[in-house]
């Protein structure tokens, strides 16, 4: 089995599930949509099972950047078609699957979410959610668009500051708003990196590293969960 993580910045990567996946016997690729040099692999959807887009600092409601999104939304809608394949969005990636399903995806009206805060599951019967003996997760937020949820998806996480943090569709593509994915070691680049936009928000970066433990427990449950299916 083969995966490709598709990075938008290149301090966004796989973070704990890169080795999930190799854990789960997956050989790993990455495509850098960030380097203009680089064009996407042709027919990525066919040499891959399973297909994971990160997050960046691109703006899937920017008019002027459709043309760069334009073959992700065709891989989001290639992997839909096709049997046996699998695609996981975070973040931006999250919103660049919302967007090809014709969800609208926009800058929200409270500004940025960023931060830990619980997540409440929806949905607690769902197979993603297997051994998840709680109501609610820790989850890390660094965004500020948001999605609706696309027509004929199921709505599974939400946060008290934006709704709409996680939907699956036809159980084979999973969207996260969220960050589950961030090893302590990213937290800190991103803040580091990400330090203007932080300072928009009023998010909580208290006890970033017993928190991490606490969010990577779950989110290795939620990701082994999907990678079985």
């Amino acid at each position: 089995m083969r995966a490709v993580f598709i990075r938008f910045i290149d301090c966004e990567g796989p973070g704990i599930l890169e080795p999930l996946l190799r854990e789960a016997g997956y050989r790993i690729s990455y495509q850098n949509a960030y380097d203009k040099r680089i064009h996407l692999m042709p027919e990525i959807h066919l040499n891959f099972d399973l297909i994971v887009m990160l997050g960046g600092p691109q703006s899937v409601a920017d008019p002027e950047e459709q043309e760069f999104f334009k073959p992700y939304y065709d891989i989001v809608n290639n992997v839909v078609a096709l049997p046996n394949k699998k695609l996981i969005g975070i973040c931006l990636g999250s919103q660049i699957i919302a967007k090809a399903l014709g969800a609208n995806v926009r800058p929200g009206t409270k500004g940025p979410e960023t931060g830990f805060s619980d997540l409440h599951l929806l949905k607690p019967e769902h197979t993603i959610f297997n051994g998840i003996q709680k109501e609610s997760i820790l989850a890390f937020h660094l965004h500020e668009d948001i999605f609706d949820i696309p027509v004929g998806a199921e709505h599974l996480l939400a946060s008290d500051f934006y709704a709409n943090q996680m939907f699956s569709y036809k159980n084979k593509v999973f969207a996260f708003q969220t960050h589950l994915e961030p090893t302590l070691e990213m937290l800190r680049v991103w803040q580091s990196v990400h330090k203007d936009f932080i300072a928009k928000g009023n998010g909580d970066f208290s006890e970033i590293e017993s928190k991490q433990k606490v969010m990577a427990e779950t989110a290795n449950t939620i990701f082994r969960n999907i990678i079985k299916l």
